[in-house]
């Protein structure tokens, strides 16, 4: 994997720090910036910050810049402004956002190394820590770039290299911990994004497991893989039954985090993803147009990997377990058909009346197997499940659908804070009348009515009462197709953020 991020560090503002390009946050209430103090970069420096605080345009968006050149002799080539307050109000979210925008900036204007006086800046509303984690977080996560550089002929923009956050060293240990925290999240919604990116002649099931073997030796996660022979020894028919029509066979792949010795005696927490790493639809045939996305169709497998991945640098005193059910849904004389009965692992038979709603037959099999095999805590899946859900709630937020309100709560509370928002949906059971089968326990669909909630319920077969189930239904936010400051086009790594904070609390 070639995934780049700018190097980040913390330090105190001494007299050897040199970049090209200081930046003040600032929070702009009533038209007046309110710029940090404990500055002691040299009256240069001093002189030119009092004539930009002084012609402040006013502007209170976050990523609002405002910047000048600095004399050639300054140790900075030049002097930002920026907002990290969106109408007056700083909040996790405009820090973010704006950190994301000076990364653009940066791109723009040829700068390469940057530092932040981040003492004194005030700490956001919606947080006990003093933002310079969500800083971190923003600028490496709008950091992220697949595929090659796009940038005018002759002109290659200029990747930001280096990032350091000056801060007195009363709270440098703080800041410290704050920024790996955000550098971790980064990273593995980064890797998840890369991952996400990477076509499906590059990641297919086979190839997928083979990836996560060496990011399991990287870091220091178990792995275990079970193939489609071993599927077929225990039966997991649903699984295989996508999987039937590909050359590259189905992969169940198995990370887990140990948390370390305090965690041993604990009950896990299962992650369980759909990575079906294309989705043609099978004979239920996607048109045309619309199957080159597909790639993205295992967006909530690479958000558990990203998790599990992030969780192991924070070192999480948890034991989590991630089941990432890889599979590729093609048509071959092999492939499974509409009409087709299918037995799945627990011994619920199913009739398959549409092909292109593979995700739940993966998903059905997985959670399955998360719950007899690990007896966890809890257990949340996460798949771009239906276009129902987009259709619902837009790309703002994801469908949540979960067994125990405890659970629920925990998971919008973190969704809330970490701006990958949830809404809740109903597991009524008279949407599971929707899938009444008069030749089998269940079918595949329940129709166009309540679609994303049919399919919450078909997955509810497959998890006993005994274990707090929440269903994340990521077709809407997986992707995106217009960039935001913090993220480009295409996969987004939703998800991963959001576990991250439900694990740590």
């Amino acid at each position: 994997m070639k995934l780049k991020m700018p190097n980040l560090t913390c330090r105190t503002p001494d007299a050897k720090l040199r970049a090209d390009a200081l930046v003040l946050p600032i929070v702009v209430k009533s038209g007046k910036p309110q710029v940090p103090g404990g500055l002691s970069y040299g009256a240069d420096v001093d002189e030119r910050l009092a004539e930009l605080k002084a012609a402040y345009h006013g502007v209170a968006t976050a990523g609002a810049i405002d910047s000048q050149v600095l004399p050639g002799k300054a140790r900075f080539k030049r002097l930002v402004l920026l907002c990290v307050s969106d109408k007056g109000e700083l909040t996790t979210h405009s820090i973010r956002n704006a950190a994301g925008t000076l990364v653009s900036w940066c791109r723009t204007n040829a700068v390469a190394q940057i530092a932040i006086h981040a003492t004194d800046m005030p700490a956001p509303t919606d947080s006990d820590e003093a933002g310079v984690g969500q800083l971190a977080e923003g600028i490496l996560l709008a950091s992220f770039k697949y595929g090659p550089d796009h940038s005018e002929p002759g002109k290659p923009d200029q990747d930001l290299d280096r990032v350091t956050i000056a801060i007195d060293g009363r709270k440098l240990k703080k800041a410290k911990a704050e920024a790996a925290h955000g550098e971790a999240l980064a990273e593995g919604a980064n890797i998840a994004r890369f991952l996400g990116h990477e076509p499906p002649n590059v990641i297919h099931p086979e190839s997928l497991a083979t990836r996560c073997r060496a990011l399991a030796k990287q870091y220091n996660l178990k792995i275990r893989i079970i193939d489609d022979k071993q599927m077929q020894r225990d039966k997991m028919g649903a699984f295989l039954a996508v999987g039937k029509g590909s050359a590259s066979k189905p992969r169940m792949i198995i990370l887990e985090h140990t948390g370390g010795a305090a965690a041993a005696k604990q009950k896990p927490v299962v992650l369980v993803g759909k990575a079906v790493t294309l989705d043609t639809g099978g004979y239920s045939l996607k048109p045309g147009a619309s199957i080159p996305d597909m790639k993205y169709d295992k967006q909530g497998g690479m958000a558990v990997i990203g998790t599990l991945l992030a969780a192991s640098r924070l070192k999480l005193k948890r034991r989590i377990i991630g089941i990432v059910g890889a599979a590729e849904n093609m048509i071959s004389g092999d492939a499974y058909r509409p009409g087709d009965i299918i037995t799945a692992y627990n011994g619920k038979q199913i009739e398959v009346l549409n092909t292109d709603a593979e995700g739940r037959l993966v998903l059905a099999d997985c959670l399955h197997y998360g719950e007899k095999t690990y007896k966890p805590a809890a257990m949340i899946d996460l798949a771009t499940l239906t276009g129902a859900v987009e259709v619902a709630l837009g790309h703002h937020c994801a469908g949540l659908m979960s067994t125990d309100d405890g659970l629920a709560n925990a998971l919008l509370d973190s969704g809330c804070r970490t701006h990958e928002r949830l809404w809740r949906l109903p597991l009524w059971p008279e949407y599971r009348e929707q899938l009444q089968s008069i030749d089998a326990d269940i079918k595949n669909i329940g129709g166009r009515p309540g679609g994303s909630i049919t399919a919450g319920m078909f997955l509810k077969e497959f998890v006993t009462d005994k274990t707090p189930w929440a269903h994340l239904d990521i077709a809407g936010t997986a992707t995106i197709s217009k960039p935001t400051p913090i993220c480009p086009i295409g996969a987004t790594g939703f998800g991963v953020r959001l576990l991250i904070d439900y694990l740590s609390r």
